[in-house]
C-alpha cells in the first residue's frame, strides 16, 4: 500500500515536472500576455509591431543608460528595458545592449565621453538621495544608440523642454520622456529604414525667415531631411518631389505667378506649412516705447480662404504670456530692470488639454502633434478663423491661447504703458483663439475657372494638365512667423536652441512642434499616433519609503514564509484526516 501510494507520487511529480519543461519550451517559441493596466502601458501601436516585424537585418540598439541612478531614472531606465524587451518578442532581428560610458578608468570615462561629444551626446549630472539624506552626484547619459546596416540614429531619451534648472530627479519630470519612448524607437527605426531622406524646403523671395534666424530649425531638419532653400523667382513649378513646402514668414506679396505655383503643388498632393505673421508688429518696433502695426502687404488670405482658414489681421493678447525686461526705475542713470509680462508673447498650448475636457466635457484626445507637447512660445500672433468650404476639408486646431485672451485690430497703439496699468485678468474676456489649424482632404484650386494665360503656357510645356480638384493632402497654418524664429544670444550674438526664451530661460516646445508638423506630413504608416500614449504616474513617498524600510523589509520577507507554513499546516491536517495517517 505505502510502495503504491509512493510510486503514485513519484509519478504525479514527474507529470509536473515535464508539464513545467513543455510549457517552458512553448514559453520561448510563443509570446503571448495580457495587458491588465489602466493606461495600457504595456500595449504597443499596431504600427509600431508592423514596422519592427517588417525589419530584413539586425538592428541593435544600444542604450547608454546603465547605472545606478535616482528613482525617477530607475523609472525611465524600467520603461526603456520593457519597451525594448516587447519589440524584441516580436523581433528576433532586435539585439539590445546596456552600455555604462562611465565604467572603466578615470582616463577611459574621460575618453568616452569626448568620443560621445563629438556625435551631441552630453551627460547629465544627477543628484541622487540616499538613505540618511546623504547625496550622492552622479552622471546619466539617458541616450540610445540604434544601428540598421552602415547607418544609426541617436535617440534622447529625456525630455529635455523647462527650465534650466530643472530637477529631473522628480517623477514628473520623467514622465513625458517615458510617455514618448515608443515613439521615438519607432521613429528612428522607421528613418533608418527609408532607402532615401525626405526632402524638405524653406520657401524664399517673399522677404522670408533668413539664416542665423533659421538656423536652429535647420539644423534640427538636416538631422533627418535633406533640406535646401526654393526661390520661386528661378523655377517654373514646385517638384512634386518635394515632400514638405515651408514658408517661414513671409512679408512681400507672392504675386499670381508664385500663388498659381503653389496651388497647384498642393493639388498634385504637396504638403506646405505656413508661417505668417499678418501685421509688421517685432519687438525691436517698441525702440521708443510704443508702435502702431500696419498689416504686411500679402496677397495669400484669399488662397487661404478657399483652403478653408481664415488669418485675421489682429494681435492675441493672453495673460498666460512669457516675460521681457522692462527698466522701472524713476531716476535716470540709474537703471532697475525687472521681468514683467508681455501680453503679446502668448504661451500657447495643444488644443484640447485634460483640463479643457472636463471643463467641456468633451472626450477629445490630442492630435499627436501636440499630444505631450509644452507650451509654445509666440510672438504677435493672431487669431485663425476655420471656414465651411464645399470640399469636406477636416480642420483640427493644434495650438491656442488661453480662455483668458483678448484681441487687438489696427489702428491700435501698442506700447509697454499696458504694463503700469493695473491690468487683471478680468480683463482678458475673449476666450481661446486659434494659433495653428491642421489641414487634411482634397482641396480645390484657387484658380479654378481663372487661370492665368501665361501659366497654362508654363502647364503646357510642362506637359502638365491644369489640376481643378486636388489629391488628399495635409496643410498646416500657423499664424506666427516667429514660432520658428530662434533667438540670439544676448552676449556673443549666436544662435540659441529654437523654443529657448533668453528672457525667462526657459525652453518651449517649439521646435518639438515644428518637427512633430514635418513628421505628420510625411509619416504615412501611423507610427507618430504612438504620440498619444500616456501613461499615468503615480508617485512614490520617498520619505515614507526610507522611514518604513524595515517594516516592508520584514513583510516581503516573513509573509511568503508564514503563509507557506500555515498552507502546509492544513495541507497536513488535510491528508491526515483523508489517508488516516
Amino acid at each position: 500500500m505505502k510502495n503504491s501510494r509512493f510510486i503514485q507520487s513519484l509519478i504525479n511529480l514527474i507529470l509536473i515536472i515535464g508539464i513545467l519543461i513543455f510549457t517552458n519550451i512553448l514559453a520561448g517559441y510563443y509570446y503571448g500576455d495580457i495587458d491588465l493596466t489602466e493606461d495600457k502601458r504595456f500595449t504597443l501601436n499596431e504600427a509600431t509591431y508592423n514596422l519592427v516585424e517588417e525589419l530584413d537585418d539586425d538592428v541593435t540598439v544600444e542604450v547608454l543608460l546603465e547605472g545606478d541612478f535616482p528613482s525617477s531614472f530607475k523609472r525611465l531606465q524600467s520603461a526603456t528595458s520593457d519597451l525594448l524587451t516587447k519589440l524584441r518578442s516580436r523581433s528576433s532581428l532586435i539585439n539590445i545592449r546596456w552600455i555604462n560610458p562611465m565604467s572603466g578608468t578615470k582616463e577611459e570615462n574621460l575618453e568616452n565621453g569626448k568620443n560621445l561629444a563629438k556625435d551631441g551626446i552630453y551627460p547629465l549630472n544627477l543628484t541622487n538621495t540616499q538613505k540618511g539624506g546623504v547625496r550622492e552626484a552622479r552622471l546619466a547619459f539617458p541616450y540610445a544608440i540604434v544601428r540598421y546596416k552602415q547607418k544609426r540614429q541617436i535617440i534622447q531619451l529625456l525630455e529635455m523642454t523647462g527650465g534650466y534648472n530643472k530637477d529631473y530627479t522628480r517623477p514628473a519630470a520623467i514622465n513625458s520622456s517615458v510617455n514618448l519612448l515608443e515613439y521615438k524607437f519607432a521613429n528612428a527605426i522607421q528613418k533608418l529604414q527609408m532607402n532615401e531622406r525626405p526632402r524638405m524646403v524653406l520657401l524664399t523671395g517673399h522677404g522670408e525667415l533668413q539664416r542665423p534666424w533659421t538656423e536652429s530649425l535647420e539644423a534640427a531638419m538636416f538631422e533627418y531631411y535633406d533640406i535646401a532653400r526654393l526661390d520661386l523667382n528661378k523655377v517654373t513649378h514646385i517638384d512634386t518631389n518635394i515632400h514638405v513646402v515651408i514658408i517661414p514668414k513671409p512679408i512681400r506679396p507672392f504675386g499670381n505667378k508664385h500663388l498659381f505655383m503653389i496651388d497647384q503643388y498642393v493639388m498634385n498632393g504637396g504638403k506646405v506649412i505656413w508661417l505668417v505673421d499678418p501685421l509688421n508688429m517685432e519687438l525691436d518696433s517698441m525702440r521708443r516705447g510704443e508702435f502702431m502695426p500696419n498689416e504686411h502687404p500679402l496677397d495669400i488670405n484669399n488662397l487661404l480662404f478657399n483652403y478653408g482658414v481664415r488669418i485675421n489681421p489682429n494681435i492675441v493678447l493672453d495673460w498666460e504670456s512669457t516675460v521681457i525686461p522692462m527698466n522701472v526705475s524713476s531716476v535716470p542713470g540709474k537703471p532697475q530692470i525687472e521681468s514683467r509680462k508681455w501680453f503679446y508673447h502668448p504661451k500657447v498650448y495643444p488644443y484640447m488639454t485634460p483640463l479643457d475636457a472636463q471643463e467641456t466635457g468633451q472626450n477629445t484626445i490630442p492630435h499627436p502633434i501636440v499630444k505631450n507637447l509644452d507650451f509654445v512660445d509666440t510672438r504677435y500672433p493672431a487669431s485663425i478663423d476655420t471656414i465651411k468650404t464645399t470640399n469636406n476639408i477636416r480642420k483640427t486646431p493644434l495650438l491656442r491661447s488661453s480662455k483668458y485672451s483678448k484681441v487687438q485690430f489696427p489702428p491700435v497703439r501698442v506700447s509697454f504703458g499696458i504694463m503700469d496699468q493695473g491690468i487683471t485678468q478680468e480683463a482678458f474676456k475673449k476666450g481661446n483663439q486659434n494659433i495653428a489649424v491642421l489641414l487634411e482632404g482634397s482641396f480645390s484650386s484657387y484658380f479654378k475657372n481663372r487661370i492665368p494665360d501665361s501659366m497654362n503656357m508654363v502647364l503646357k510645356k510642362l506637359g502638365q494638365p491644369f489640376k481643378e480638384q486636388g489629391i488628399y493632402t495635409k496643410m498646416i497654418v500657423i499664424s506666427d512667423g516667429d514660432i520658428g524664429k530662434n533667438a540670439m544670444n544676448p552676449k556673443n550674438r549666436k544662435p540659441l536652441p529654437l523654443g529657448i526664451n533668453p528672457y525667462d530661460g526657459y525652453n518651449y516646445g517649439n521646435k518639438d512642434f515644428l518637427m512633430n508638423c514635418m513628421e505628420y506630413m510625411i509619416d504615412n504608416k501611423g507610427i507618430i499616433a504612438a504620440r498619444n500614449k500616456e501613461i499615468k504616474l503615480r508617485p512614490m513617498d520617498q520619505e515614507r519609503a526610507f522611514r518604513e524600510e524595515t517594516k516592508w523589509q520584514i513583510i516581503n520577507l516573513i509573509l511568503p514564509v508564514v503563509v507557506l507554513v500555515v498552507f502546509g499546516f492544513f495541507f497536513s491536517l488535510v491528508r491526515k484526516k483523508r489517508f488516516g495517517g
